[in-house]
């Protein structure tokens, strides 16, 4: 692990910071327990009639910060940069057919708080205090209207509203702890973002839910929706820009302009990779998987450049003909390679890579079990591109149920002939017959997305099948006329919406989200249906700008 650098720290501030980090941890303790509750499992698509909202109305609020969030933000408030993985920073658990930012699991753990504590401490070391001393205090002298401008204005910066008066009664003390100690008032001010930064208001997303009679919805402060626009554009907190624009009153009259200009920043095209690895479960792949890097650096370069540089249609993902590919990964693919770094390649004349489906990185990561490959992929098509779903073999009576009639991978024959007579059981037919004839058109691409025509029994395999979901209803003799079909689909655009505003509210939708679904998808398709048109209108959709009134 990094042993980073320890600047010492006065010895009555170490209390002082003691005591704010077991107040920062019995008020996330806090936090967590109002938002917990209700049954993760179940699917609202399942729900009906008057009690089937189990969610609140609007994006989730309570959520703490995942740990992208967390470190894009420390690079936005403060300017710098951390390495969660130096200092041991738990990675969030991703929800089943979710993200990470869902906000019923993202609980606390010991872990977590001291990579915190570590955290906050170079962060704030590698920090330019003076510059944050000379932006934000009114003056430096050792006294209280001193102490009490820095924390106005820092604390606005890092808890993302206006410091109320027990912000700054707590705060304005570690400058007298730095006094006491012969420290001067950077020393002070070092001390309050330290202690700022692990405290919940910078951890959480937090917002009132106060302001009328329980189950009714009320707009949400300036502050409140720079906070969520900025998280939906940057997946970070805002900058100052946007904070005085909340500040001014004037943010809500602007939010078409302000999503435009966080869409031209870099951070926005961070935040749009952090989303593309978790929707294709790129996260899966292990730092030391031979190429894997390169496998994912063609994956985002390919969305990438439909969004950014060409502003396209986002459903051309599923059947562009070009990719950047490195010299090795090229090689991989059979093709000879144009040099050691990322070219272009014209993949017109090979069949077997269209779009990001054949992405050997899109593969590998759905390939949890080898011997089953076809099962994987068919459910991530069924429920990442579908967004439908199956219900798990989640009881051992059910497992053991499967594993009795389930064709063993040492009987020889091929993953298509194995699951065709595994489906004739009344047992496992519902499933396999939604999810396999999805599988099946990766049968050709090895555990690594290498592309193969017989398996290592000697089994050829034909990439062919037969489609009827949603709006579809299609047989296909390869990969190629099975992306071009699901690239054509309104069904799999929709659920593309879906998959967005799923991300950008934290939590899962349910069937009181179908409206917002459908107005969200309408603007998407007027804008021509490309990825910033579909930021725009989940930005400017009434819904985002409203919370829900707690009991």
């Amino acid at each position: 692990m990094h042993e980073p650098h320890r600047r010492r720290v006065p010895y009555l501030a170490l209390g002082w910071l003691r005591a704010a980090g077991l107040l920062a941890i019995l008020s996330l303790v806090a936090c967590e327990g109002q938002i917990a509750g209700g049954d993760s499992s179940t699917d609202p698509r399942d729900l009906a009639g008057p009690d089937a909202r189990i969610v609140s109305l609007g994006p989730a609020v309570g959520r703490r910060l995942t740990r992208e969030e967390y470190v894009n933000s420390l690079e936005v408030v403060l300017g710098v940069s951390v390495e969660a993985d130096e200092y041991n920073l738990p990675r969030d658990e991703r929800v089943p057919q979710g993200f990470r930012n869902s906000s019923l699991d993202l609980l606390l753990s010991p872990a977590r708080v001291r990579a915190y504590d570590l955290i906050a401490h170079d962060a704030v070391s590698g920090a330019d205090v003076p510059a944050l001393v000379a932006r934000y205090a009114s003056c430096t002298e050792l006294r209280d209207d001193c102490y009490d401008g820095f924390v106005n204005g820092v604390g606005a910066l890092l808890f993302r509203r206006p410091v109320t008066d027990a912000d700054r009664g707590f705060y304005a003390r570690l400058f007298v702890v730095a006094q006491q100690e012969g420290e001067g008032f950077e020393a002070g001010a070092a001390l309050v973002m330290r202690a700022m930064l692990q405290a919940p208001q910078f951890l959480y997303r937090l917002e009132s839910q106060k302001g009328g009679n329980p189950g009714d919805a009320r707009e949400v402060d300036s502050f409140e929706l720079a906070t969520r626009l900025s998280f939906l554009v940057w997946n970070a907190a805002p900058d100052q820009a946007l904070l005085d624009l909340a500040a001014s009153g004037e943010l809500g009259s602007n939010i078409e302009s302000e999503v435009e200009r966080l869409l031209t920043h870099p951070r926005a095209r961070r935040a749009f990779r952090q989303y593309i690895e978790q929707w294709l479960y790129l996260d899966a792949i292990p730092n030391t998987f031979e190429l894997g890097a390169d496998m994912k650096e063609e994956t985002y370069r390919l969305f990438e450049r439909l969004v950014w540089e060409e502003d396209a249609d986002f459903m051309r993902a599923f059947t562009e003909k070009s990719a950047e590919l490195s010299g090795a990964l090229a090689e991989f693919y059979g093709l000879s390679p144009a040099g050691n770094g990322f070219s272009s390649y014209d993949l017109s004349a090979v069949p077997e890579r269209v779009g990001f489906l054949t992405n050997a990185s899109v593969l590998a990561a759905r390939t949890i079990n080898p011997s089953s490959s076809m099962i994987d992929r068919g459910l991530f098509v069924l429920n990442d591109l579908f967004c439908e779903s199956v219900a798990p073999p989640d009881t051992p009576a059910l497992q053991d149920a499967i594993a009795e009639v389930a064709v063993p991978e040492t009987s020889g024959l091929s993953q298509r002939e194995r699951f065709a007579i595994q489906s004739e059981e009344a047992l496992c037919l519902g499933c396999h017959a939604r999810f396999d004839p999805l599988g099946l058109a990766f049968e050709q691409y090895g555990s690594a997305g290498q592309y193969i025509t017989e398996d290592e029994f000697g089994n050829p395999l034909p990439g062919g099948g037969r489609v009827e979901l949603g709006d579809l209803s299609f047989d296909y003799s390869n990969v190629e006329e099975f992306a071009e079909a699901l690239g054509g689909s309104e069904t799999v655009a929709r659920c593309a919406v879906e998959k967005s505003v799923q991300h950008a509210y934290g939590r899962r939708l349910g069937s009181n989200d179908v409206d917002l679904l459908s107005e969200v998808y309408a603007d998407f398709v007027q804008g021509g249906r490309s990825y910033r048109a579909l930021i725009r209108a989940i930005a400017t959709h009434p819904d985002f700008q409203l919370v829900e009134v707690a009991p």
